[in-house]
């Protein structure tokens, strides 16, 4: 294994309702915090990961709404907190559906330290390119947030296109496009949309398709807008990391593999290197 300091840009804290192993609420109490964090480290110090950014599950229940929102973004908060050195970046939600009234959340999210805002729109309501999307990004462009856009092979909402169209309106804006890696359609796509927008920046989650496709995501972009994630979720034991083990084996340069195992993720996220 490498030297190079190890940053996974896409941990979620909290669950995918269904799915077992994983914790069912994006709301964690101290104890769960806890015992939640004791897996992760274990995790992340088996795979080689130095440091991670957290973000929430986006399938946690919400019948109080924007309350339930704060909650969850509460908790990333406590646990970042657990440990600021190994989780220097914690990255919140804000539904779309709330319209214009989750602006406050924004900029209560800035207030706190958050580097930036996530979203799966399959499981949000609204589309990628939304209007209100526009205010919300706008508004995260004042604050120096990052915005995190999941963009899932054939979901609802998420299409890849509807993401270069939202970057495209804000040329000078970062946009992180994850989730494309598994499906060779989603993969191309997110290609597409990289050589036309020079402001996306694509994360290799969920890489199902080998070195060979990620020698050709680093030639059509390069190792700069190439960022390592591991779509860890809340008490997942992985024994292996499919996507470090793409980077290594793929023959990049070792500048390369700075680039895309940490150096692109803290870059962007303005942390020491």
């Amino acid at each position: 294994m490498s030297a190079i300091r190890i940053f996974d840009n896409h941990q979620h804290v909290g669950g995918i309702p269904g799915v077992p192993g994983h914790h069912p609420s994006g709301v964690l109490d101290a104890a769960q915090i806890e015992m939640d964090y004791g897996v992760r480290v274990g995790v992340m110090r088996a795979l080689g990961i130095e440091q991670a950014a957290l973000m929430p599950g986006h399938s946690y229940p919400r019948p109080k709404g924007l309350a339930d929102t704060r909650a969850v973004n509460d908790t990333l908060l406590a646990y970042q907190k657990r440990d600021p050195a190994r989780f220097p970046a914690v990255i919140g939600t804000v539904e779309p559906r709330y319209g214009l009234d989750g602006l406050a959340e924004i900029d209560r999210m800035h207030e706190l330290g958050f580097q930036g805002v996530s979203w799966h729109h399959r499981q949000e309501g609204l589309a990628i390119d939304h209007p209100v999307m526009h205010a919300f990004i706008e508004r995260m462009q004042q604050r120096g947030m990052l915005p995190f856009i999941h963009c899932f092979p054939d979901g609802d909402f998420e299409a890849v296109w509807r993401l270069r169209h939202l970057a495209e309106a804000f040329p000078d804006m970062p946009f992180l496009c994850m989730d494309t890696a598994a499906h060779p359609e989603a993969f191309e796509e997110a290609l597409r949309a990289g050589e036309a927008a020079p402001n996306i920046h694509v994360d290799i989650t969920s890489l199902g398709l080998g070195p060979d496709w990620l020698r050709r995501m680093v030639a059509a972009l390069g190792s700069r807008r190439v960022i390592l994630g591991t779509n860890l979720y809340s008490l997942q034991r992985p024994n292996h990391c499919k996507e470090i083990d793409a980077v290594q084996q793929a023959g990049f340069s070792e500048a390369e593999r700075r680039d895309i195992l940490g150096g692109n993720a803290r870059r962007l996220l303005k942390l020491a290197e």
